[in-house]
């Protein structure tokens, strides 16, 4: 087994320096501002915000940046480059002005049409692809918006390097815009899940199993490290069970995974885990998370809700300081697990490999604090 790991790292290794030179060479041809103007924020009237990855979480932290300019710019028009799941959580919890859908195929109309449209773009990643700033530099944006850019030629506008989580950095980004002193703590904005918390409680209820406590449970994160194979979660799930014989575990719908979920709750034949019959949807993992004592899940959106909402939950995270600095959870009593340490810089780890008693200490101290 360490030997294939050696293997997989060895490669990861070799692809690692081909992306750096790449983007050398990008750098090359495209790390040039167009515009040499001095950064007037009273003179900014349209953003451009990326998120062409798409990804949940980054769609969560964003729309505390739309949320704030709201308040204090409304005269800002906002339009955000994303995909579809980003662009169906914002228009529920912080709607934009406008979106483009990116794909490959209408890159090249997309730039068309938007080259020299935005007075401001905004690039809030640690880092930077080849493929980031080719694409970001052909919009040929007035001014650019990023954090840990300062090597770059094409930003000409930073966020401050100590606000390292993304919802400090977005409310950072915000607030560059912004004359007023903006409030750090400011809430993230969230989706209207009401109906959805009603339909959940009657479940619960319907359920009559008497449990001292719920627990939500997700298995799944954005890749195949960050998630729970069948007989792993099956095997939490047990020992969960054993080990804690009153707890009401609670399995979150996840798009594209109900097999796996309806496998599971039949394999392990117990009425204390159960899960809603109701199809997937932010508002119901929402409710989930809000009624649940405390959720556990990997590294994923599931931690961002919880922080959205304040809620307790146990994330299991790399072995990645910087990672973790970034996405931390932020809800009250929040606790982390982190898998075991890499043995090499491209070696990469399982979800599951923590050490259990690690989360029986975090489970104790959430329910001790919340008593």
């Amino acid at each position: 087994m360490d030997y294939v790991r050696k293997i997989k790292a060895g490669w990861r290794l070799i692809r690692n320096k081909v992306k750096a030179l790449k983007l050398n060479i990008y750098r090359e041809i495209y790390d040039k501002r167009v515009q040499k103007k001095d950064f007037d924020p009273s003179m900014i009237k349209s953003v451009l915000l990326l998120r062409w990855d798409n990804k949940l979480g980054d769609a969560i932290m964003c729309g505390g940046f739309i949320k704030v300019l709201r308040q204090y710019r409304p005269d800002i028009h906002i339009t955000v480059l994303t995909g579809s799941t980003t662009q169906s959580w914002l228009e529920k919890a912080a709607p934009a002005d406008e979106y483009i859908l990116y794909s490959k195929a209408k890159r090249k109309q997309i730039i068309a049409d938007n080259v020299g449209k935005f007075d401001l773009f905004v690039d809030l990643g640690t880092y930077s692809s080849h493929k980031d700033l080719c694409l970001s530099s052909q919009f040929k944006a007035l001014h650019y918006l990023g954090f840990n850019k300062q090597q770059y030629n094409l930003f000409d506008v930073e966020v401050e390097s100590q606000y390292i989580h993304f919802k400090d950095r977005y409310i950072a980004a915000a607030q560059h815009l912004i004359i007023q002193k903006v409030h750090t703590q400011c809430s993230l904005p969230i989706a209207d899940f009401s109906q959805s918390r009603i339909a959940l409680q009657q479940f619960i209820n319907q359920s009559q199993q008497n449990c001292k406590h719920v627990v939500g449970i997700n298995f799944f994160g954005s890749s195949k490290y960050r998630r729970f194979s069948f007989e792993q979660a099956k095997v939490l799930i047990c020992k969960w069970r054993q080990q804690f014989p009153d707890d009401l575990l609670m399995i979150i719908p996840t798009p594209g995974e109900e097999r796996f979920i309806e496998a599971l709750v039949v394999a392990v034949d117990d009425k204390m885990v159960i899960s809603p019959k109701q199809p997937a949807s932010f508002e119901m993992s929402l409710a989930i998370i809000d009624i649940a004592d405390f959720t556990f899940t990997p590294d994923t959106a599931v931690v961002h809700m919880a922080s959205a909402l304040n809620k307790p939950v146990i994330g299991v995270y790399r072995h990645n300081m910087q990672n973790y600095e970034e996405w931390k959870p932020v809800g009250k009593y929040s606790q982390r697990l982190l898998n075991r340490k890499p043995f090499s810089e491209n070696d990469s780890v399982h979800v599951h490999e923590f050490d259990w008693q690690d989360l029986v200490l975090a489970r104790a101290t959430i329910l001790k604090a919340l008593a």
